[in-house]
């Protein structure tokens, strides 16, 4: 079996990551003693660019994200209260926030320019 750290961080780079993977880290739960991996812009900035380039869908950018959502062996750039988290959980969350599109992807790349410029 792959470490947990291995597995953990394919989840996060690659959006279509084999049910394998997912199946071994079921082994392992959710919780940890500390983040192994953590999610940031670029991630969701690389998963929107293949959105946008048609190779992933809209229900594959929203099951990535949604496979990331409730973990506790990750984190998140910028904290549970930052962009990077909340861009997650609208991704994950489409039917509740915004239809995966390209106005969701405008809206979010707003969102890092704007907290971005508060940092700067």
């Amino acid at each position: 079996m792959r470490s947990r750290e291995f597995l953990v961080s394919e989840l996060i780079n690659n959006p279509f990551a084999a049910p394998l993977v997912l199946e071994e880290l079921q082994s392992y739960g959710h919780f940890a003693e500390k983040a192994l991996a953590r999610v940031t812009r670029t991630h969701i900035f690389t998963v929107l660019g293949l959105f946008s380039e048609g190779k992933l869908s809209p229900d594959q950018v929203s099951a990535w994200a949604g496979r990331l959502e409730n973990r506790h062996d990750l984190d998140f750039e910028f904290g549970d209260e930052g962009a990077v988290r909340e861009v997650d959980f609208w991704l994950a969350n489409p039917e509740t926030c915004w239809p995966i599109d390209s106005f969701l992807c405008r809206r979010i790349e707003s969102l890092f320019e704007r907290r971005n410029s508060k940092r700067g």
